[in-house]
Formats: structure tokens, sequence, C-alpha cells
């Protein structure tokens, strides 16, 4: 197939960024993966850092509770961070922007941020996703990371859940429906050097 952007949506732990990277670097097109958010808080004016924890995520229905609770009560000592950042809708309407103006000038691959769906209509677009065991992915961050095994299985179990509620919650699509996808990877059985191989032959380099 031809294509000039490729879109890789993962589980966490996966290895979409190493693949990302062995494959911009392998194409010579750019990567949109953890600059994402910076160019998103370049877009408020407002410090990178105050949307690393809301980078693909949706509030759940306590977590807007709370916030309502405390925007409507003054005596509350409230976080300056809290209350400057954006509405998390506001935020994913301004990664949505963030990747159709990075589009505008392909080749191009972007990692997670609902890009499948944002670009699912797209002509020349290849649609990826990176799975894995549960161990496997554990073993990569616990690598990635200097974590124990409990604690980075907790991660890697809620970053997937926030991820998944951030597709559902924005674009109204499951990240798990393989019809989204051109070309599904389990990277626990599959090396990167070998998915980076099927993904260069689906797309006739």
């Amino acid at each position: 197939m031809q294509a000039d952007l490729i879109t890789i949506s993962r589980e966490f732990g996966a290895g979409a960024s190493e693949l990302g990277a062995l494959l911009g670097d392998r194409l010579g097109w750019r990567v949109l993966d953890a600059d994402i958010p910076l160019s998103v808080a370049k877009r408020f004016g407002i410090v990178p850092d105050s949307l690393d924890q809301w980078d693909e995520h949706a509030p759940g229905f306590f977590e807007k509770i709370a916030k309502s609770l405390m925007l409507s009560s003054p005596d509350l000592v409230m976080d300056p961070d809290l209350v400057a950042r954006p509405e998390a809708r506001a935020i994913a309407e301004a990664t949505r922007h963030v990747l159709f103006d990075a589009c505008a000038t392909p080749p191009l691959i972007v990692v997670g941020h609902g890009a499948q769906v944002v670009f699912r209509e797209r002509p020349h677009t290849l649609h990826l996703r990176l799975v894995a065991p549960i161990t496997a992915r554990v073993r990569r961050v616990m690598a990635r990371r200097s974590l124990g095994d409990k604690e980075a299985m907790a991660i890697a179990q809620r970053v997937d859940q926030d991820r998944a509620h951030y597709v559902k919650e924005y674009f109204g699509y499951d990240v798990r429906d393989p019809l989204l996808y051109a070309l599904q990877i389990n990277t626990g059985t599959v090396t990167m050097t070998e998915a980076m191989a099927l993904v260069l032959n689906l797309i006739g380099v």
C-alpha cells in the first residue's frame, strides 16, 4: 500500500516509541510522540509539566466532581497549576489540531493520541497497533523506569485504561477494535527489527 502517514496505537510497554523511532530513522520521516504534549502546552502558553498527567487523559466522574467542587468553593486552597490548566476537553481538541497541523506536511509517524481515529478516513495512511502480554510489557517498563514488577504492572494497567478512556470519551471509538488497524503486532513474540520489516514491507519499502 502507498502511505505517507503511519499511526501507532499501543498498549503501554509494547514498544511503540521504539518502533516509531526506528521507522523514522529508516524512512527519514518525522515522528510525533512525546513532543505532542509540548506542542499542546505551547498553544495554551502554559508550562509543559502541568500537562504531563493529562496527556491522553479524560477525567472520570469523580475527578470532574472534585474539580467542580474546588472551583465553586472559594475557601479551598487550590493548586495554581490546576486552576491554570485548561479543561480536559480543550486539551483533547488542541491535541487534535496539533495532529492536523503536523499532517499537513507529510510524511509523518504519529504515536498514540487517537491518531488512528483522527485520520481514519485519510487515504495513504497505515494504522498500526502494538500489543504484548502483560508480563512482557512489565519487563520493558521495569527496565525503562527501574521499578518493581507490581508497580510496573499497576502503571501499565492504569495507563492502558486511561488511554482507552481518552479515545472513547473524545473520539467515540474503542482502541481495541481490530477494524481500526491494517496491522496489529504482538511485540511479545515479534522483535522490533521484525516489526519494522513488516511495516516496511506493507508500505512497499
